[in-house]
C-alpha cells in the first residue's frame, strides 16, 4: 500500500517561490525583445499622429473662426438695421 503525504507548507511555500522566480527570469528576458527597436518607431507613429491632429484642429479652427465671423457680421447688420 503506497502513503501518499501531502506537502509541507515550508514545501509549497519553497514551490510558489520557485515558480515566482521562473516567472521573474521570463519576463526579465522578454524585456528586451518588447522595448528594442519598438519604442522608436512607436515615437515617431504618435509624432505622426500628432501632427495630423494639429492640421485638423487647425482646419476646424479656421471653420469656426470663420463661422463666428459670419455671425458676428449677420448679428451686426441686424442690430444695425
Amino acid at each position: 500500500m503506497a502513503i501518499i503525504s501531502k506537502p509541507s507548507r515550508v514545501d509549497r511555500a519553497f514551490e510558489r517561490v520557485e515558480a515566482a522566480l521562473t516567472r521573474l527570469e521570463q519576463a526579465a528576458k522578454a524585456r528586451p525583445a518588447a522595448t528594442g527597436g519598438g519604442d522608436n518607431a512607436d515615437a515617431e507613429a504618435l509624432r505622426v499622429e500628432n501632427q495630423r491632429l494639429q492640421a485638423v484642429n487647425d482646419e476646424v479652427k479656421g471653420r469656426l473662426d470663420g463661422a463666428i465671423e459670419r455671425l458676428e457680421q449677420v448679428l451686426g447688420a441686424q442690430n444695425n438695421g
